[in-house]
């Protein structure tokens, strides 16, 4: 029999097989940011790293405060995602950005150098900072200079870049560019660990769930990837909890208003930059039709003096030309 669950008084009912926007902050963070949930959050992390090798592969990881308070009164207080400590003390700063967003790399770096300098305390070795690297998931493209959906960045001498210092590590994965991979079977979910579990988050676009990608990424958890199985098992879990629906609710709603506003933003800047080049246009041909019309006077006056000159009567210069006696005078 199939289950079903009642979430609202005025009988709303909602199916076990829907499910809530991973992307969403509070969804992220109760699937990867939970202590019982540490074999997800490692998987996770060591599929976006690309840790294959059992030497360096992340064995354990522990949830951090992602609040990064202020250290002096005009500093800039900062929410994170996730931050996390790997077994080796690394630390590991993941951010989900489901909308457009300016100075998104700016502000990746802003996040990255707040974890960093969080370290360092009094009569401490700048041996004692950890590595830490910054993922930022973006559901939108942010980096139009490629079509590869995992960009990495450190800090690399120029001309024959070698690292400076491997402290500093910046992801930027794009969603919507692997998706449209998958789309075209360009990109495999059964080979890549990476690509299943970034195609978890993708599987809900504007509210609606992808079930074929779904069936895909289901069938590969039921193969023998238990650490998938258990985050689709947290997934329901969360999908059929009516608190977490009623906040998924107004966090969507949120979602589409802002999109709505934005929307709105563009068609208003769009008709302004229309009006401002029709008005700059408009203002160029009056312009062009002073000159050309200053430019006949100038010759009227020219021919009408020169007329003058010739012994015409003055009355018959002016009628010809239009010019009054004291203009052909002056």
């Amino acid at each position: 029999m199939r289950q079903t669950v009642i979430l609202r008084e005025d009988k709303e009912i909602y199916s076990p097989r829907t499910y809530v926007d991973l992307k969403a902050d509070f969804a992220f963070k109760r699937m990867f940011g939970q202590p019982d949930g540490e074999a997800v959050l490692v998987a996770f992390l060591n599929a976006l790293l690309g840790v294959a090798n059992t030497e360096t592969k992340i064995t354990s990881a522990s949830i951090l405060n992602t609040d990064l308070e202020r250290e002096h009164e005009g500093d800039k207080k900062a929410v994170l995602d996730l931050l996390a400590r790997k077994d080796r003390g690394d630390l590991t700063h993941v951010e989900i950005q489901v909308t457009g967003s300016p100075h998104l790399g700016r502000r990746q770096l802003y996040y990255w150098s707040r974890i960093y300098a969080k370290q360092m305390e009094k009569g401490r070795p700048y041996s004692d900072l950890r590595r830490t690297i910054s993922i930022l998931i973006s559901n939108v493209d942010v980096l139009p200079q490629t079509e590869r959906y995992h960009s990495v960045f450190g800090l690399y001498e120029k001309q024959e870049h070698f690292p400076l210092t491997d402290v500093i590590e910046l992801h930027v994965i794009e969603l919507q560019k692997l998706l449209r991979r998958a789309a075209k079977s360009e990109a495999d979910p059964w080979t890549e660990p990476e690509i299943r579990w970034l195609l978890l988050l993708g599987a809900v676009q504007g509210g609606e769930v992808q079930s074929k990608l779904m069936e895909k990424l289901e069938a590969i958890a039921m193969s023998g990837d238990l650490e998938l199985l258990e985050a689709f098992g947290r997934w329901e879990d969360m999908s059929r909890d009516p608190k977490v629906w009623a906040k998924y609710e107004m966090w969507h709603k949120a979602m589409m208003d802002d999109a709505a506003y934005k929307a709105e933003m563009e068609q208003l800047l769009t008709a302004q930059a229309r009006w401002e080049s029709e008005t700059k246009s408009l203002k160029s041909e009056t312009e062009s039709l002073k000159s050309e019309k200053e430019q006949m006077h100038a010759r009227l006056l020219e021919s009408g003096r020169t007329l003058l000159l010739n012994g015409m009567d003055a009355t018959e210069v002016a009628r010809l030309t239009g010019l009054s006696p004291e203009e052909l005078e002056a």
